[in-house]
């Protein structure tokens, strides 16, 4: 596959591409895929070629399932799973950034605790001397703060998601007539069955400055960093008796077929944040663009409706460029209800766009969108603990919406124009939870640790992270 050209272009030729696709275009753009062999059993289109129609390769006399198209316009949707983990990062580092900076203004800045020298045990000389009187020390004035300070912060991260979704479909194996029309008779029907694994790795570092007033403070920086996700999906789809099937122009009803898809989706991402808080209120927003590369290979056993030759095995490899640019804003409200302990309600909403290169179309990938909703509250309280450490706990329950999932596959390819694992998410609603320990050593020198459980339906995730701010 080529390099993407720049974005312009890529826009304008995925936008052709698709367009295309959408007015049903003829046989031979819909044949450029890498899912279906060039040949296979006896073909009775004019154009002489193996086409992806509906998500079923066929050759005009005969069908078959392709697993890995299934799989492949899955990517769609979990190339975002990249996206959306990376974008959670930089906004848990934006809440710590945010309670670091308000404490700030609760409390003077903690100075480094200094261990007084041991004195020496006194003779019996000493022992028989008036004891002097000490000179105290006037106290030292606190420590000015400066009217802009710099920060900079780093994390690593990891997370593991599970996903499956089932569904429906119909295997087109047929066309009549010339031009080439799809059958419209019984065609044999499929239960399809698709998992997914996905791991991602990768860190995000941060830079920003703070302005501080009395009860107030405002924060901006910028982000950068560098994700990898290797992704594992496994497909599975299976005849459904139907009358009329069984011997007819549309061939035999199909075996069961099977196909196993690896993907790594990896690339550098920037972006810039802003967040602002005024005694108990404060708000947030952050812009992030993310360039990935998408590789993939698969290995299909193809289901047919050739008597002689019910499976055919075959094997392939594509990659694509990637742009998923994404835009998150939230809104919370603190309160605090002891000394050392605040719970803080919050809503948010997510904006992610994601943008395909040249080659997309071979893929079965067309650009999409998504919209995520939020709502739910953090609970923190703080301890001193013997060393002089100030540890922070930190407990957050949040539940999500993905409302809106749009695009992302190109009709004419996936099954019945739908993508499984993207039904398997709209309208879901899905639960976090995320536990953190906040440590500040004085000194502007912070660390901390976090772990976090999510899912609902279909779906169940875990992850980590860890990092330093000074």
């Amino acid at each position: 596959m080529r390099r993407a050209n720049p974005r312009f272009s890529i826009l304008a030729v995925s936008s052709g591409i698709a367009g295309l696709f959408a007015i049903g275009y003829p046989a031979e753009v819909r044949a450029q895929t890498i899912f279906c062999p060039a040949t296979f059993g006896a073909g009775t289109n004019p154009n002489g070629a193996v086409s992806l129609l509906n998500g079923s390769c066929t050759n005009g006399n005969d069908g078959a399932f392709s697993g890995a198209a299934l799989a492949s316009q899955a990517l769609s949707e979990l190339s975002q799973t990249t996206t959306q983990t990376n974008t959670k990062e930089i906004g848990k580092a934006i809440v710590e950034r945010r309670e670091q900076e308000r404490e700030r203004v609760r409390r003077p800045v903690r100075p480094a605790r200094e261990v007084p020298p041991e004195k020496p045990e006194p003779t019996a000389v000493e022992r028989k001397k008036p004891t002097a009187v000490e000179r105290k020390e006037p106290l030292l004035p606190l420590p000015i703060e400066p009217a802009v300070r710099f920060a900079t912060w780093t994390q690593v991260y990891g997370d593991y998601q599970k996903r499956d979704a089932a569904g429906p479909a119909v295997l087109t194996c047929c066309f009549l007539g010339n031009p080439p029309i799809p059958f419209n008779g019984n065609q044999p029907n499929l239960a399809l069955n698709i998992d997914s694994r996905t791991s991602t790795v990768g860190f995000v570092a941060g830079a920003d400055l703070t302005t501080q007033g009395l009860f107030s403070g405002f924060i901006a920086g910028v982000t950068t960093g560098y994700t990898w996700s290797e992704m594992k999906l496994n497909t599975s789809a299976t005849a459904i008796p139907t009358a009329g099937v069984t011997s007819s122009a549309a061939g035999v009803a199909p075996g069961t077929g099977v196909s196993q898809l690896r993907a790594t989706v990896s690339g550098p991402t920037v972006g810039g944040y802003a967040t602002y808080f005024n005694a108990g209120f404060s708000t947030d927003v952050t812009v992030k663009f993310d360039f990935l590369t998408v590789n993939e290979t698969f290995n299909d056993l193809l289901a047919t409706t050739i008597q002689t030759n019910p499976f055919v095995t075959f094997a392939g490899a594509g990659s694509v460029n990637l742009l998923n640019s994404t835009v998150v804003g939230n809104l919370n409200y603190r309160f605090d209800l002891y000394p050392n302990f605040w719970v803080e309600p919050t809503v948010g909403v997510q904006y992610t766009n994601s943008s395909y290169g040249s080659g997309a179309a071979q893929l079965g990938l067309a650009d999409g969108n998504l919209v995520r909703v939020q709502g739910g509250a953090r609970f923190g309280t703080s301890t001193l603990l013997s060393n002089g450490v100030l540890m922070t706990p930190t407990l957050t329950g949040l539940a999500y919406n993905d409302v809106v999932v749009q695009g992302g596959v190109l009709p004419a390819f996936a099954f019945q124009g739908n993508n499984l694992l993207a039904q398997s998410d709209q309208g879901f609603m899905r639960g976090q939870g995320i536990l953190t320990l906040n440590f500040d050593f004085g000194n502007g020198m912070s660390s901390f640790v976090q772990g976090d459980v999510y899912g609902g339906a279909h779906l169940f995730g875990a992850g980590g992270r860890a990092g330093i701010r000074w």
